[in-house]
């Protein structure tokens, strides 16, 4: 009897044969107490649900924001404690506007391209290449005040209301990357998903404190093996730790 054997993706067994070639190989891997360290400053970050106390649920049930996302990204002005103090003290005083108190307290912010204009004589290829400067953030200065997870490299996010960098999206960004010939970029953008599995544990669903807790599929394997074929094989092992760390994330209670 012949067993079929699926096919996968050559990205991928270019991949997996450059990793089978280096073992202990561990480039750039921190030291289990670094990453101790880094992964309780990832769960000190401001999350919004946590930190505002009886405001957060006030603020998102009030119907003051049409988007329940606009609040939890948007920028405390003074420490959240300070916040959830001060609404505590005010909430029930006369004339209290809630309106009021978000603008005093609050930075609320913009979607992602809201300037961008598209032209119409330019060609598809041409609207995208003008879209990756619009779309690119630069590293993120790390921002007690902010949900953000900052990003230490560049990053392309998707625009409008979403702000940050999500996880298996960026497989397909990084497609659209490749053939624009910014390689710099889906590297920087791999150095970053290698710094959240080192750091937080895994890759959340995007580099925002209220994701920490979901994900999306592990596609980590895949855009270290795309950018593999796009430059040469040993690229793929600076790495090895973080393909190691995440599978071993996505496996665990496998045996149950």
């Amino acid at each position: 009897m012949i067993r079929l054997i699926p096919r996968l993706p050559a990205p991928v067994i270019g991949l997996a044969a450059a990793l089978a070639l280096a073992p202990g190989c561990r480039t750039g891997e921190p030291g289990r107490d670094a990453v101790a360290v880094q992964r309780t400053a990832a769960a000190a970050l401001y999350q919004p649900a946590r930190d505002l106390g009886p405001l957060f649920p006030a603020v998102q049930l009030s119907g003051r924001f049409p988007d329940s996302k606009t609040f939890v990204d948007a920028q405390p002005l003074v420490a959240p404690a300070e916040i959830a103090a001060r609404y505590a003290a005010a909430q029930s005083a006369a004339g209290f506007s809630l309106a009021a108190f978000l603008e005093q307290y609050f930075r609320v912010p913009r979607a992602v391209g809201a300037d961008f204009r598209a032209d119409p004589s330019r060609t598809m290829e041409a609207h995208i290449q003008a879209l990756w400067p619009v779309l690119t953030r630069a590293a993120d200065t790390p921002d007690a005040h902010s949900s953000l997870i900052p990003l230490p490299n560049p990053y392309v996010v998707p625009g409008g209301r979403f702000r940050e960098v999500y996880y298996w999206d960026s497989y397909f960004t990084m497609l659209g990357l490749i053939e624009s010939d910014r390689g710099d970029l889906v590297r920087s953008m791999l150095d970053n998903f290698a710094y959240l599995i080192r750091t937080v544990g895994h890759v959340p669903n995007g580099n925002r404190t209220y994701y920490l807790s979901r994900s999306q599929p592990p596609y980590f394997a895949a855009m270290v093996g795309l950018y593999q074929s796009a430059t040469y094989t040993a690229q793929a092992l600076r790495y090895l730790d973080a393909l190691e760390a995440e599978h071993g994330f996505w496996m665990e209670g496998a045996e149950r």
